[in-house]
């Protein structure tokens, strides 16, 4: 017969046991800490970076298609205006047909190409220097003789494009016409954390800053930092705008420079 002596674990081997897994635990946990932040610090830089990146592009891209010598920044460097535009091309200004005449208020013109798109509410613009008082789409009245923007006819037929009221300051050397809607401003507000976008505003002589009617939207968040810069060039160069965006969150902060060429050859 065969005798089997049965031994359990003492109640001093047990602690010893937890003593030395919690040790060994401790120490997996200091070296492993490091990695474990460094991984929640770098998708909060990512997270932060994609959206101040995605918040510039979207400025930029509206930018690119503004009107020519349209773009303006504040004082502050909080806020930058600019008018989108529409539509555009060229138009007939001699020979068989119906011609743009410069020395004539409103009327009926044709156009090379298709028709372009207008509607009620838009408005013509032709050679925009952005020169107050003498060549501005931001002239206070679209009367007055310095007015680079005109009411749309919509009655024109097609293969013409027409405006009501005055005649325009100038005409285009390169006989280029352009549609627009309204102004845009995009707007720093550090003070409530955000970018802000406005719309649906009417035109000023003087920039709005904010506007006092329209609409506005929140484009990105978490701002702690913000500025605009605008480098006008010379007629017929392109202007530069910069863009400098600061986001933060839980403690960690990027910053991005972005830079925007802006056709100005009107």
């Amino acid at each position: 017969m065969h005798s089997w002596h049965q031994r359990g674990v003492t109640l001093i081997e047990m602690i010893v046991a937890i003593v030395v897994t919690g040790i060994l635990l401790a120490l997996v946990g200091m070296f492993s800490r490091n990695q474990i932040t460094s991984y929640f610090d770098v998708a909060a830089r990512t997270e932060l970076a994609d959206a101040a990146d995605t918040a510039l592009r979207r400025i930029a891209r509206e930018l690119a298609g503004a009107l020519p010598n349209s773009a303006r920044v504040s004082a502050g460097a909080d806020y930058i205006e600019f008018v989108p535009i529409k539509d555009g091309g060229r138009y007939r200004a001699a020979g068989p047909g119906s011609a743009f005449d410069v020395t004539q208020g409103g009327h009926c013109f044709e156009v090379f190409g298709p028709t372009p798109s207008a509607a009620a509410g838009d408005w013509l613009v032709i050679y925009n220097l952005g020169i107050p008082g003498a060549s501005s789409v931001y002239a206070t009245s679209a009367a007055t003789a310095d007015s680079t923007r005109k009411a749309i006819d919509t009655a024109c037929t097609a293969g013409q494009i027409g405006f009501t009221g005055t005649r325009f300051p100038l005409a285009s050397p390169q006989n280029r016409f352009h549609v627009v809607g309204g102004p845009v401003s995009y707007r720093c507000d550090v003070a409530s954390g955000v970018v802000r976008r406005y719309w649906g505003y009417s035109f000023a002589g003087a920039q709005p800053t904010p506007p006092a009617t329209g609409s506005s939207s929140i484009l990105v968040d978490g701002v702690t930092a913000c500025t605009f810069s605008y480098t006008a060039g010379a007629l017929q160069r392109n202007g530069l705008v910069s863009m400098q965006l600061t986001l933060t969150k839980n403690g960690e902060s990027v910053t991005l420079l972005h830079q925007v060429n802006v056709v100005n050859t009107p």
